[in-house]
């Protein structure tokens, strides 16, 4: 954890600060049972772990029902970022019905939720490539991400 990064263990927030020269900027709240992660900028090779390190922190809260990814702020996603939010999937609950083991018992985890606007090209376009939304489906806001949980 660098300088920039802060968590407050008291409201369960993570704040990363951005400089000048950051390409990502992320933060992370609580709301309700769920941690939201919110990212901006550019979610690339140079980038795509300071997104895992977050999660991971995040993941570490207490009573946590879900991780949601706000990804309505993401100005581009590269195939490191495709490939780091794939491995969060992996870290935490999967879907009803996509689970390859359902008769295997697993430990509780978190459900992931990302949120990406209809309107964002920069995630939607290489999401609808490489055929992601029936895997990770995208909602279009925080609300629609939140709800049902």
């Amino acid at each position: 954890m660098t300088d920039s990064d802060q968590i407050d263990d008291s409201d369960h927030t993570a704040h990363r600060e951005a400089s000048p020269t950051d390409l990502l900027t992320l933060h992370a709240t609580r709301i309700g049972s769920a941690a939201v992660v919110t990212v901006a900028g550019e979610l690339d090779l140079n980038t795509a772990r300071k997104l895992m390190s977050m999660v991971d922190e995040t993941l570490e809260w207490p009573d946590l029902a879900a991780v949601v990814i706000d990804l309505a702020g993401v100005s581009f996603l590269g195939s490191s970022g495709l490939g780091t939010l794939a491995e969060i999937a992996s870290r935490t609950a999967t879907p009803p019905g996509l689970d390859p083991y359902p008769a295997q018992p697993r430990t509780a985890r978190p459900a992931l939720r990302l949120v990406a606007p209809p309107d964002n090209h920069a995630v939607i376009r290489p999401w609808e490539t490489m055929n992601l939304q029936q895997i990770l489906p995208l909602h279009p806001d925080i609300t629609a991400a939140l709800s049902g949980l």
